[in-house]
């Protein structure tokens, strides 16, 4: 499962499952949101577009159906946390 982490910006990390073509965003306020039916040269557009805001908006947001994202958005946030802390990706 390819991870993206933006360093700014609204969206900041993008997982994506490409058994499951399936696209989970974390946003800056901590919110995931999943997306079913991406494929992966959604993903890979995304993690190298400038802006991945204004790509999530034009290309993702009203295009794919809602899913269930595959994890818990806090244990996200402690990852990061820990991350952030010790150091590591």
């Amino acid at each position: 499962m390819p991870i993206k982490e933006f360093k700014s910006g609204y969206i900041r990390e993008a997982d994506y499952d490409a058994t499951e073509k399936q696209l989970d965003l974390m946003f800056e306020n901590k919110t995931v949101l999943a997306y079913k039916g991406v494929p992966n040269w959604i993903f890979e557009k995304l993690s190298q577009d400038p802006s991945p805001k204004s790509f999530w908006e034009d290309n993702i947001r009203d295009e794919f159906s809602s899913a269930q994202p595959r994890k818990n958005n806090s244990s996200t946030s402690a990852k990061k946390q820990l991350n952030d802390l010790f150091g590591g990706n």
